[in-house]
């Protein structure tokens, strides 16, 4: 039996920090808040799917170090099935340094790679797609998810490209994608123009729904020729590392609730909103009750 989601891209293990102001350089603040979480676009929004009752499945490359051992270890915790995980022994596993501003919950992130090779299309399990309800990938490991977008389309599987930045092979990518949910740094690159004009842009690529996340101005999307707004939720943002992820895993569940586009956007909406009242990307990932009497009053 598949899973609903699989997941293939990116995990890394996040060191955050709350700050009263981000210091100039050369100088030093003290630190405020301190938490150490999984963290990566993909991960995080598996993480997402299984706290709304998912199945869900990570494929990726780690290394056997502590930073592996950690986002492996949280993973699991979280119901994430691993098995297709490829370990790269005596590497250095992704690793990222947030500093989020007190006051307006923004963040600054130093991130790395590790040194761990590129995920190969021939570490994809073609079965393990095809049995999917759905595949998520998020542009890191870009030729191994080509080769597994390839496969989605084969067996009819739907594809869900979360585009933050974008990067060599990122059109191709979405020639293969059913659902694009793109930053609007990405649809300013990408798409050009103004935002109803970068949702036509980037429907041309291939998309049948094309949504872009715009922060705290909330989200627009279209599908079957119609455009739906949804402003963010009104929340104490305490910071907003991780909102985006969490935000496609919220769509994800509700696409595969076969909700309507509005609706699936305020879902995810709700979601991506209610994560920011805690300091990471996993540790305020609302619970499904709590989604759902929130959406009561949002508008």
């Amino acid at each position: 039996m598949g899973f609903d989601v699989v997941g293939v891209g990116h995990a890394a293990i996040d060191t955050l920090s709350v700050v009263g102001q981000y210091p100039s350089v050369d100088n030093k603040v003290e630190v405020e808040q301190f938490s150490i979480q999984g963290g990566g676009p993909v991960a995080t929004a598996l993480v997402t799917l299984s706290r709304l009752g998912r199945s869900t499945a990570f494929v990726g490359k780690l290394s056997d170090d502590n930073y592996g051992d950690f986002i492996r270890v949280g993973l699991e915790e979280e119901g994430v099935d691993l098995s297709s995980l490829v370990i790269q022994p005596d590497r250095v596993s992704p690793y990222s340094f947030i500093a989020v501003e007190r006051r307006t919950g923004k963040r600054t992130i130093f991130w790395t790679r590790g040194d761990l090779d590129p995920l190969l299309p021939e570490q994809i399990d073609a079965d393990l797609i095809s049995s999917a309800r759905l595949l998520h990938v998020d542009g890191l490991q870009m030729q191994a998810q080509l080769a597994a977008a390839r496969m989605a389309r084969q067996a009819g599987v739907p594809v869900v490209y979360d585009a933050g930045s974008p990067r060599e092979g990122a059109k191709e990518l979405m020639s293969l994608t059913d659902l694009l949910i793109a930053s609007e740094h990405f649809a300013a690159e990408m798409g050009g123009g103004e935002l109803e004009a970068s949702l036509e842009r980037l429907s041309g690529y291939g998309p049948s729904c094309v949504v872009l996340t715009l922060g705290e101005e909330g989200s627009i999307g279209t599908e079957d020729g119609q455009v739906a707004r949804v402003p963010a939720l009104d929340v104490a943002v305490v910071d907003t590392t991780g909102a985006g992820d969490v935000y496609h895993g919220a769509f994800i569940h509700a696409y595969l609730e076969e909700y309507a586009l509005l609706e699936r956007m305020r879902f995810a909406a709700v979601s991506a909103g209610l994560k920011c009242r805690a300091l990471g990307g996993r540790a305020g990932i609302p619970e499904l009750e709590e989604i759902q009497a929130q959406l009561f009053d949002f508008s």
